[in-house]
Order: structure tokens, then sequence, then C-alpha cells
């Protein structure tokens, strides 16, 4: 049976160049679109079948794409066959449905098929009709998007003896097809890649919302509140972080310990506290800083101070007691009416006998002109 032989050497030898042009591989999608195989057949019969040599004929095929690795194939084919020692030839027919498994998605595809169907045979003036199984090997070669070569051999069981020699039942037939493969319809587009993974978020290593680049506070406890440089607040200025200061609202200026608290035997200037002119009436600009010690002093009860008045030089030194000791008292009882304890305010007027700058310029009077704030105890 030279011509089976001389037909699947030409088939691979017609698939080999087209599979080295089209070498590079298409796994990462199948394709799924329905195709139709128009195929030549090569027919070797059976030894047992009676008067019978090789024939010809052809196969037509549906197929449709199961998921990646399984094709359903439906078809019809039909062929002859020579009488060995007349000029008659037999006729078969028949409907096939197989299933095609495909080993790859690449451009060369080799595949396996199994399946079975129904056939008609016409032998000299005689017909039957039989069901039958066959299993085989092929090989896909795409020559463009849409078309490939194709090739396959199957081995046809037949389980009947209708025109074979007596006592040979069932029989074998070998059949080796060779055509092309059309795909219809267009090529689905293959999937859109995902999107690109986010950059990863600016570091920020201690979590306060403060990215690293810019904290000039690292390393700060979690869950404490950071400015916009990453530092812990420190609402009173007192350099003591809100998150340790055991005495908040520290008047501005004042000394504090590690806590936050108020370090005893100390004098500050309270600042923008101001009277109306010739008086001991406290101005609004004055009262609104007031209140901000008001807050430390409520915060620190156990904290003695006394509110110390002074004046410059102008005018008599018995005048500017009484003015000043008139002004530290306004101050007391300002601090009072907003919660302050009286217990921890006294006040006393120092007149002009303790000047921090020259009484000749203004510059030196407007220094003088002053209300401290002197811490006696805690």
């Amino acid at each position: 049976m030279k011509a089976p032989k001389t037909m699947l050497a030409c088939s691979l030898a017609i698939l080999a160049p087209i599979g080295a042009s089209h070498a590079q591989d298409r796994d990462q999608d199948y394709d799924s679109r329905p195709y139709v195989s128009i195929l030549g057949s090569y027919i070797g019969p059976d030894t047992d079948r009676y008067n019978n040599d090789y024939g010809w004929g052809g196969r037509l095929l549906y197929g449709v794409p199961l998921s990646r690795w399984v094709n359903l194939e439906l078809g019809g084919f039909g062929y002859f066959t020579e009488h060995e020692v007349d000029s008659h030839k037999d006729h078969t027919s028949g409907l096939s449905a197989d299933l095609m498994f495909p080993f790859t998605q690449s451009a060369i595809r080799p595949f396996a098929l199994l399946g079975g169907g129904y056939v008609h045979q016409n032998l000299a003036a005689k017909s039957d009709d039989d069901y039958y199984l066959n299993a085989g090997l092929g090989l896909l070669g795409d020559i463009s998007d849409r078309v490939a070569m194709r090739t396959d051999v199957r081995y046809q069981y037949i389980d009947s003896d209708f025109g074979a020699v007596p006592g040979s039942d069932p029989l074998g037939d070998l059949m080796v097809n060779l055509g092309v493969q059309v795909a219809l319809g267009d090529k689905p587009e293959p999937p859109a890649p995902p999107p690109p993974a986010p950059p990863p978020p600016p570091p920020d290593s201690d979590g306060d919302g403060v990215l690293d680049r810019v904290d000039q506070c690292p390393n700060t406890p979690a869950g404490v509140r950071v400015d916009s440089r990453g530092c812990p607040l420190d609402s009173d200025g007192d350099k003591v972080p809100d998150y340790m200061d055991r005495c908040p609202n520290t008047p501005v200026g004042l000394r504090v310990d590690s806590t936050g608290c108020v370090i005893e035997k100390q004098t500050i200037v309270l600042q923008n506290v101001n009277f109306e002119f010739d008086s001991a009436q406290l101005t609004a600009s004055a009262k609104e800083s007031l209140l901000k010690v008001a807050r430390g002093l409520s915060d620190q009860t156990s904290m003695k101070v006394e509110i110390a008045g002074h004046t410059d030089s102008k005018g008599s030194d018995a005048y500017n007691m009484k003015l000043s000791d008139r002004r530290a008292a306004a101050v007391r009882e300002f601090l009072i009416s907003q919660g302050v304890s009286s217990s921890q305010l006294s006040s006393r007027g120092y007149g002009e006998e303790d000047p921090v700058a020259d009484n000749s310029t203004e510059t030196g009077r407007a220094q003088n002109r002053r209300v401290e704030f002197r811490v006696l105890g805690k």
C-alpha cells in the first residue's frame, strides 16, 4: 500500500515550511471561530475486504471549538474503491461525529481524533448500513489568519463482515485525508491586557499622614496628631508635644519641665496686655490675650502667681504706684472672671521702681509700662 504512505509524506512536506514561517505560539488565547474543512481522501481498505483495492474520495467537516482543547466536528464523506480484478467500483458514504483534541494553539497544531458515525456501503448490487468507530492523528498548519492546511490519518472500525471474506468480521479501513480548513468570520480580538498595577503609594513610615520626604519628625508614635511638617502638635507652644503635655495651655513664655508643667520661680512679661490711656481699663485685645492665660491657670490649679504692674517714670511716684496697682488688680479680676481660682492669684503694683529699660527714651518707657506674671510656687 504505497499510496497512503506517499500521500502522508506529501502532507508533511507541505506543512513543514508553513510551520517554520509561523513559529510564534498563540497560547495566549484560542481561536473560537467555527470552521469548515474540505479534504481529499485516500482509502486503504481492510485486506479482508473481498475484491477491493485502494480508493479515493472526499470529506466535508463543520467544526466548532468547545474549549481551548476540544472541538466538535460533524461531517459527511464518500469514496470509491477499485476492484482488484475488474473495473468495477464500490461506493461508500456516511456521516461522522468526532471530537478533535488540539495539542497546542501554535501555528502548527498536532491533534487527535476520536469519534464514530453511520456508514452506507454499496458493493456490486448490494448495500448495507452500519455504524463505525474511528480514531486518528492529524496536523494543522496556518497559511493565513483564516486558512490552514490540514491532514489526518484515521483508522475506521466497522463491526460488519459485509463485502468481506467470510469469517473476517470486524473490518478496519485506513483513511488518509488532506485539504484545507477555513475559519468562518473574523478572528476575535484578544482580550485587553490588564491595566498596569497602580504605583505604590509614597512612603509614610510612621503612618502620620505626612510623607517621609517632608516629614521633619519621623517615627511619630501611632495615633499622635501632627502638623504639616509631621511633628506632634504643641498647642501651647511650650516645646512639649500635646500627647506628652500634662499641663496644657501654659501661658506663652513660661518655662516648663519635660511634662509640660511650669517650673517654679520665674517671671515673664504678659505680651499684648494694654490699658486705655491713663486708666486700669483693659483693651479688647488685652482681654483676648488674657483668655489664653486663664485657660493655662485653670489647667494648672496648683500654680501660685503674682500679677505685677509697672509704669514708666512719667508722673509722680505716688500716682504711678497707684496706677500700677490698679492695673495689676484689673488683670487679676479679669482672670478670676474667666474661672481661675482667686486662691491662685495675687496682685501688686510696683510703680516706676523696677524699670527694665531706659526711661529717657520712648522705646525704653514703652518697655517699662508692663504687666508681669510671676510664678511663686506650685
